[in-house]
């Protein structure tokens, strides 16, 4: 079973001297003047993360994970406390995610139970067929239609996916928030040195095509898509995405967890 990472955020004055502390790019202000506290009687918000290490803000020590940093911003935009939990694995496939979601699970009882959920999953399903690469077998014009497997695989297990988290929650999907990457890889200096540039060029196409994927799948089950290639790499995908991530080149450092919370922040102020 998979362990929970639980904490209670904190009331708006405290909010807001914590963002500015961590060096969020908008730090909160509820109101003009002094900043008004959580009605006592407010009820308290459940933010439920599912997916992979980059919820699990895995090799970001001692930093706050984009679903810790999120819960501040809805705790402050909403005038409630809110519960993270942070079912984030290391690791994780698609395949694991919805294995996860057994109707008589904890995490399914978790996400029944839940005001708003993440979901970042994905980008380890592509694994399996990276050696298929490397040894330049991988096929099709662009050497990348060894993946094609995986596309597939990803578009049917992520509208399950979906479908079960709406049937755990009566079909309440507007709180429902799906990431997409960017990058599936190891990205930016870290990756260049390691595989060289003309990987750095297809797995960008590679991340692009399941990105299309995921917000597929989000549309189709009306949850609300959240990019994040644009967000790190810009909308041509030229930006060096290095001083986001962490040493490993895979997982995002403080910055870039900062910028994932924004982006959520950004996506759950459309949808409200």
């Amino acid at each position: 079973m998979t362990s929970t990472v639980s904490r209670r955020l904190l009331g708006a004055p405290i909010l807001a001297a914590l963002l500015l502390a961590l060096g969020c790019s908008a730090p909160i202000t509820t109101v003009e003047g002094p900043a008004v506290p959580f009605q006592m009687a407010a009820p308290s918000l459940r933010l439920t993360a599912l997916g992979d290490s980059i919820a699990a803000a895995t090799n970001c020590d001692d930093c706050e994970s984009f679903v810790a940093l999120f819960g501040l911003r809805v705790a402050a935009d909403r005038q409630r406390p809110v519960d993270v939990e942070n079912l984030g694995v290391p690791g994780w496939t698609s395949d694991d995610l919805l294995d996860s979601l057994d109707v008589d699970s904890d995490d399914a009882e978790t996400v029944r139970d839940s005001d708003l959920v993440t979901i970042t999953i994905g980008a380890n399903d592509f694994y399996s067929d990276l050696d298929t690469y490397f040894d330049g077998d991988c096929g099709g014009d662009d050497q990348l239609e060894c993946f094609d497997p995986e596309l597939d695989r990803l578009q049917t297990t992520l509208d399950t996916v979906l479908r079960r988290v709406a049937e755990l929650r009566d079909g309440r999907l507007t709180d429902v928030f799906v990431t997409g990457y960017w990058d599936v890889f190891p990205d930016g200096d870290v990756a260049e040195e390691l595989y060289g540039p003309q990987f750095l060029v297809d797995s960008a196409a590679l991340t692009q095509r399941a990105n299309a994927v995921i917000d597929a799948a989000a549309t189709r089950a009306h949850a609300t898509y959240v990019d994040l290639f644009d967000a790190f790499k810009g909308a041509a995908g030229a930006t060096d995405p290095t001083d986001l991530l962490a040493d490993d080149g895979d997982h995002p450092n403080q910055a870039g967890h900062r910028l994932i919370a924004d982006a959520l922040a950004a996506a759950s102020e459309t949808a409200s």
